[in-house]
């Protein structure tokens, strides 16, 4: 398989660091990868065939380096950001793309999104919204605590908790400066402690569900979203997920004609109503390269067949058809968020990489970066990804990882915020 796509050509549009994957990857399968964006130094262009500096959302630019250059497909990832211009692209092209214009916008939009989800009776988390114009008068009538968002973001970017009444105004102006569309949501604050993902493959009107985890999360600020620890399959509620809501994340895909791809559905489990409440979804790879847990425990690699499909319109249905979410084992992404400042030093990378049970150390950044974010998933210095049989192999794979990882910044400070405690995970009987 290592040259099945030989001769093919795919352009990527954007290169940031995640992107680099998405490069080997499609390397490995044999295609000629070509990179662009507006950034000179962007780091999947130095892994990539070719670079060009053409801005990923100038659509006809695109549309004419793809003619010249015998694009066969075109692809991006982690990122609402560009889907939108890579549909365009794509229609242009006549090229696959694994979703319309419709489903994008309904799946950046996050009201669109709700309201296609009450349509198929998929239950959400009670939300309002409020626009530029209107935000001042909605807020009188609204009772906190409530989380405040735009309507269009991703990566935690403007995401607020609000506990006093009397900084919900502040709140919604800062969501609202994060905002395209003008529009935020102001929803109910849920558990974090139970919050799940659900991993779904789509091929030709088949859906195939691939894995489903519980997220940990460490709360550094109250007034902001909490920063990810780690994330664990299977989830505990996955029974109850089944029993309850996979037939209606089914017909959610069908009504809205999501028919090939991959979606995540993020939610709340409430203990209370034994349900779930959905709050969030994603039409594109997720940022914590969860496709490297399926592929060790279900033996097909995600990323492999969506660039499929992006060079040929097809994926592979036998692949596709071993995607089981109750895994042989435990696995884990245990995320490594830190603080600002300036990354001075880095240890212990190669020694967490030879411990027995880890699968892949995604280092996002390097010594010498210079980190500002706060709350946001630009702060991740790390996603270590991790397979095993049992707790007790997972509790060895923390410990390890807490007792080598070591991130000063250029003072010689620690930067790491928290590495996850064993002693907190629950695991699914």
């Amino acid at each position: 398989m290592a040259n099945e796509l030989k001769g093919k050509k795919m352009l990527l549009l954007g290169a940031t660091a995640p992107m680099c994957e998405i490069v080997k990857e499609a390397q490995s399968l044999g295609a000629t990868v070509y990179a662009t964006d507006y950034l000179e130094n962007s780091p999947a262009k130095k892994v990539a065939d070719r670079s060009f500096m053409v801005n990923a959302v100038d659509v006809d630019a695109v549309v004419q380096l793809c003619r010249d250059e015998g694009i066969d497909g075109v692809f991006t990832g982690y990122n609402d950001t560009l889907l939108p211009y890579l549909q365009k692209i794509c229609e242009k092209l006549g090229t696959p793309f694994c979703g319309t214009e419709e489903n994008v916008r309904m799946c950046i939009d996050k009201e669109l999104f709700k309201k296609a989800c009450i349509r198929s009776g998929v239950p959400v988390v009670p939300w309002v919204d409020a626009t530029k114009e209107n935000y001042k008068e909605v807020i009188r009538d609204v009772k906190v605590p409530v989380v405040v968002k735009p309507a269009d973001y991703s990566g935690s970017n403007g995401v607020y908790k609000c506990y006093d009444k009397e900084k919900l105004c502040g709140m919604v102006e800062q969501a609202l400066s994060y905002s395209k569309a003008g529009k935020v949501l102001i929803e109910k604050i849920m558990d974090v402690d139970k919050e799940v993902s659900a991993y779904y493959m789509m091929y030709q009107g088949e859906c195939y569900f691939a894995a489903m985890g519980d997220r940990y999360v460490n709360v550094i600020d109250p007034e902001i979203a909490p920063v990810g620890r780690g994330m664990l399959y299977p989830s505990i509620y996955q029974d109850t997920w089944i029993k309850k809501m996979d037939s209606r994340i089914r017909k959610f895909f069908r009504d809205n004609n999501m028919r090939d791809g991959f979606a995540f559905i993020q939610g709340f489990y409430d203990t209370e109503n034994d349900d779930f409440y959905i709050h969030e979804i994603g039409y594109r790879l997720n940022g914590g390269f969860t496709y490297d847990i399926i592929r060790h425990f279900s033996g097909y690699h995600q990323m492999h067949e969506l660039i499929r499909f992006a060079l040929t319109g097809k994926m592979d249905e036998d692949a596709l058809a071993k995607s089981n979410p109750n895994f042989d084992g435990l696995g884990m992404i245990v995320t490594i968020s830190i603080k600002e400042g300036v990354i001075g030093k880095i240890s212990g990378v190669k020694e967490i990489e030879q411990l027995p049970g880890i699968l892949r150390f995604h280092q996002l950044h390097h010594e010498g970066d210079a980190l500002t974010a706060h709350g946001t998933t630009a702060q991740v210095f790390a996603y270590i990804l991790c397979g095993v049989r049992n707790k007790k192999e997972l509790d060895a794979v923390l410990c390890g990882i807490r007792e080598h990882l070591v991130i000063l910044d250029d003072q010689g400070n620690r930067m790491i915020r928290d590495v996850i405690d064993p002693a907190t995970i629950q695991v699914k009987e």
